[in-house]
């Protein structure tokens, strides 16, 4: 056991844990201890394997927790479910793309019950943690850690040209900045993203950047975590799975929408009849724990190459452009705002040798809800997780809807007369019940899984968390990450998170 005794100790140095350390420890006199499963690198992008810093790709295998989707009883595809082992956590392996999602998804929050989480109590965090000089200065930060840039006229290539002509045509607005409004609707523009210098900014190259050197600051990397320490309802600290003990006047866990209440579960905080069978002793029995399993169901053009299409000689932009443009779309299952992001890429295709077009589409406002479960009380066993991606019919409507504007999108010159589309192809894009078969055999993951312990006022059954980020009848104890969003957000999570833990750290210091 270590002797110390920490102000504050966080489990997990994702985007979320990385703003919390940097943000508490600026009280020089509160000793912070950030811990994490995985390998710290540093904040030198030097130190950092290439494939974490590549910005045009997604490395998903190196440094994975090994989490995999339940079987669907149909014998639907059994889909990886990526999250990263590694100081900056998924913010070392996202797509780089920096949106803060609509007004109505924040002010949603605050109407169920938490109060100071609506879009004008968290606004400033998103200026306070990025740098941004693009477009209206009274609408980006100038002085966060987070640097955001957009590709500039001359990284644009012919398919960017001609997907922003034919999306005009089919009546979507250019917008210059896209984070330039509290809200969203059908539109096309640069997309904000968080590089610099060539490569990826994760947490650890921002937030942990200017902090890592602070004397009450520790780091402590290739530590599992099993459970919390408990006293009676009140936590004292946490149990490695190596068995080391540390302790703490206070725990946040920040180990994702699905480690945060897996650590919960081990910890004797959840559902009783679960603990129960699995032999953990109860500490609190909240059912909400693991449940409410939110997530953006997207569709690849990788597999059944349902929405990628060969480019024609000659027309080739010759290098790999990924989701330069970002075009939002509103489904007919929506009456405002958007529910549907589309990422334009245009690579090399390795089974042919030849140059590609495609869409990714992501369904941003998804209604099915899943779960995240024990298998064992062993930290190091597997996660039951089950999505249940279309439990609700409104979500497979929704992304089929997105195909076929992508179709529309593929069949519309000028951007038509860039791609060469079989016949085949053409039959399966009429085909409405055929595109629904592919998306329940192949559509997976946008890696934005959020709301497995959510925020709510106590009388909510279904809340895990209250609007300071304590668990709810626990002393000591909160939860900062995607998994207490009461909803998920129309956008990707990077700087919603952020935000949260911005706010979060700011509510912690005044409490304490």
């Amino acid at each position: 056991m270590d002797e110390r005794t920490f102000d504050t100790i966080i489990v997990g140095a994702g985007p979320a844990g990385c703003v919390l350390a940097a943000r508490l420890s600026e009280d020089v006199d509160r000793q912070v201890l950030l811990i994490d499963a995985g390998p710290d690198y540093g904040s030198d992008p030097a130190g950092w394997p290439p494939e974490l810093l590549d910005p045009y790709a997604t490395e998903w295998v190196s440094h994975a927790w090994g989490y995999t989707n339940a079987a669907a009883e149909d014998g639907a595809i059994r889909h990886g479910l990526p999250r990263a082992r590694v100081f900056g956590g998924c913010s070392t392996v996202n797509a780089c793309q920096w949106f803060r999602g609509s007004r109505i998804d924040y002010d949603a929050w605050e109407t169920a019950g938490n109060t100071g989480w609506g879009w004008d109590d968290l606004f400033p965090y998103f200026l306070k943690s990025e740098s941004d000089d693009h477009g209206d200065p009274s609408v980006h930060g100038d002085a966060g850690p987070v640097r955001i840039s957009r590709e500039p006229d001359e990284r644009l290539g012919l398919s960017d040209r001609l997907l922003a002509e034919t999306a005009a045509e089919l009546g979507f607005e250019w917008l210059d900045d896209l984070n330039g409004s509290d809200r969203q609707f059908p539109s096309l523009g640069r997309t904000p993203k968080n590089i610099d210098n060539g490569h990826r900014l994760n947490g650890s190259l921002t937030y942990l950047k200017a902090a890592r050197d602070r004397a009450n600051l520790t780091l402590l990397p290739d530590t599992l975590i099993d459970r919390v320490l408990m006293e009676g309802t009140r936590a004292v600290g946490v149990r490695a799975a190596d068995g080391r003990e540390l302790r703490a006047r206070e725990v946040i866990v920040s180990g994702g929408a699905y480690a945060s209440p897996a650590i919960l579960l081990r910890s004797g905080i959840g559902a009783a009849g679960q603990l129960h069978d699995l032999g953990i002793p109860l500490v609190r029995d909240l059912s909400g724990v693991g449940q409410h399993l939110l997530d953006h169901p997207f569709i690849s053009p990788y597999t059944s190459g349902m929405t990628l299409w060969p480019i024609r000689p000659g027309m080739e932009t010759g290098r790999r452009v990924f989701v330069q443009l970002m075009l939002r779309a509103r489904s007919s299952q929506v009456n405002e705002e958007i529910d549907l992001h589309f990422y334009p890429r245009e690579i090399l295709d390795p089974r042919t040798g030849g140059w590609v077009f495609g869409f990714g589409i992501s369904l941003m406002y998804a209604r099915s809800k899943g779960r995240v479960r024990l298998t064992s009380r062993d930290p190091e066993a597997t996660l039951d997780i089950d999505h249940r991606w279309f439990s609700e019919s409104a979500d497979l409507q929704s992304l089929a809807d997105g195909v076929e504007i992508a179709a529309r999108l593929a069949t519309t010159p000028p951007l038509a007369g860039m791609l060469d589309i079989s016949a085949e192809q053409h039959a399966l894009l009429r085909d409405r019940d055929a595109v629904k078969r592919v998306l329940l055999a192949e559509a997976a993951t946008t890696f934005h899984p959020s709301s497995t312990c959510r925020m709510g006022p106590s009388v909510d059954p279904t809340a895990v968390v209250d609007a300071t980020c304590r668990v709810h009848g626990v002393d000591r104890l909160r939860v900062v990450d995607a998994s207490i969003f009461p909803w998920g957000p129309r956008c990707n999570l990077h700087a919603p998170i952020i935000a949260v833990a911005e706010r979060a750290a700011d509510v912690i210091r005044r409490d304490t």
